[in-house]
């Protein structure tokens, strides 16, 4: 069985620094012979959350969906077997883009757990080092876990490498930065744990 591999790009830059990590772990998973995919969130009209706990009642659907594009998006996340989510850190959290895509996602738990044990990894990127990448991958991994997703990390240099990628734009001098993709630490885990996820999504398919 051919594993299905969804990469989300939650940044609104199509080629900003989470693009290029997403693309990185696709093209590793493809090496591997996974059908890949890659969604831009910028790309789909999805209205804001209002909280009004609609989802909590049968049939457990969002009423503003009816008028945007959230269900297709749900779509290509429940036909999935691996989710691969790339957030830049925006002021030591995810991008209201992202947050609301998460807000939204709701309704797929309350069906019966729709993501309910499909593979999920997460990736990061930040303007400076250290200024909130491992913040966002701790808010992605909890988003995954209360969707009942099995959460992956990259399996690399067991001193050198981190487990999930965090690229950032801050080069080696205090205000020297490099272009979107020129991370090439962070590159190389996205592309190993593309790999990995593909790996595994074989392996749980039998």
């Amino acid at each position: 069985m051919v594993a299905k591999v969804l990469g989300i790009v939650g940044s609104p830059r199509k080629a900003g620094a989470s693009a290029a990590l997403v693309d990185a772990a696709l093209a590793g998973a493809s090496e591997i012979g996974a059908d890949v995919e890659r969604l831009d969130l910028i790309d789909y009209n999805v209205s804001n959350c209002t909280g009004c706990d609609a989802c909590l009642k049968a049939p457990n659907e969002c009423p503003l969906s009816k008028n945007d594009d959230y269900l297709a998006i749900e779509e290509k996340c429940a036909g999935a077997d691996v989710i691969l989510l790339a957030a830049p850190s925006y002021f030591q959290g995810v991008p209201a883009l992202t947050k609301n895509f998460l807000d939204r996602s709701r309704p797929m738990k309350m069906q019966k757990q729709r993501l309910m044990d499909k593979i999920f990894a997460a990736m990061s990127a930040s303007g400076l080092r250290q200024s909130g990448g491992e913040r966002v991958i701790d808010q992605l991994n909890a988003f995954a876990i209360t969707q009942g997703m099995l959460v992956v990390g990259s399996v690399g240099h067991p001193v050198i490498e981190m487990n999930s990628p965090i690229a950032t734009l801050q080069g080696e001098e205090m205000k020297s930065f490099r272009k979107p993709g020129e991370d090439s630490l962070a590159i190389e885990i996205a592309t190993n744990l593309g790999k990995r996820v593909a790996n595994l999504a074989a392996k749980l398919s039998g």
